[in-house]
């Protein structure tokens, strides 16, 4: 392994573990552990399923390695295999919901607002005013459609590139532009709506 790791790509370290370096693919699990987990809180809002779904991204990873094709991008896969585990996680807990909704108050539902969700990311060097703005935020996003938001926390965020953005969601480079121009402006009417 070269010493100065982080100048080592992704690519590189990808092809590494696809010939069974094992030191290559903690090598990539720590670069993008919280990633990961920053990516599965934004879809979840539950820290401690965040941490069991990011974990179980990386065994996914890990068993199918093989199948990755270095040039591609690996965040771009990454979220993909995040997103469809948060998918997963949110349909059982729908279904659990949906059984016990009966015997359960609507305020016992773990349902998560703002609030809740950047208490569960406690940034402790944090102004108690910019965590207004965060809620203020937050609450606009979750008002947005689901292709508007997703979008948003890629590239704002999560900060993928246009093409990576282009890659995950299996749309033209062109329409990555629009569809972000467009989700920031129901973003900005949101949020000026959430002040007012």
């Amino acid at each position: 392994m070269e010493t100065n790791t982080t100048q080592i790509s992704d690519r590189n370290l990808v092809v590494k573990c696809q010939s069974g370096d094992k030191q290559a693919f903690e090598l990539l699990a720590k670069r993008y552990y919280q990633k990961a987990f920053g990516m599965a809180i934004y879809w979840i809002h539950n820290r401690e399923a965040a941490l069991d779904i990011s974990q179980e991204a990386f065994v996914r990873i890990y068993r199918n390695i093989n199948r990755f094709h270095p040039e591609r991008s690996f965040s771009a896969w990454m979220y993909t295999i995040i997103k469809n585990l948060c998918r997963n996680y949110s349909q059982r807990q729908q279904k659990r919901w949906t059984v016990f909704s009966d015997h359960i108050s609507p305020n016992e539902q773990g349902q998560s607002d703002a609030a809740e969700i950047f208490s569960a990311l406690e940034y402790e060097d944090e102004t108690v005013e910019r965590n207004e703005r965060h809620k203020l935020i937050w609450n606009a996003l979750n008002k947005l459609p689901e292709a508007d938001r997703e979008v948003i926390i890629l590239k704002d965020m999560e900060e993928f590139s246009y093409k990576e953005i282009s890659e995950t969601l299996e749309i033209p480079l062109g329409s990555v532009m629009s569809r972000l121009y467009y989700a920031r402006k129901k973003l900005a009417s949101l949020v000026k709506v959430e002040i007012e």
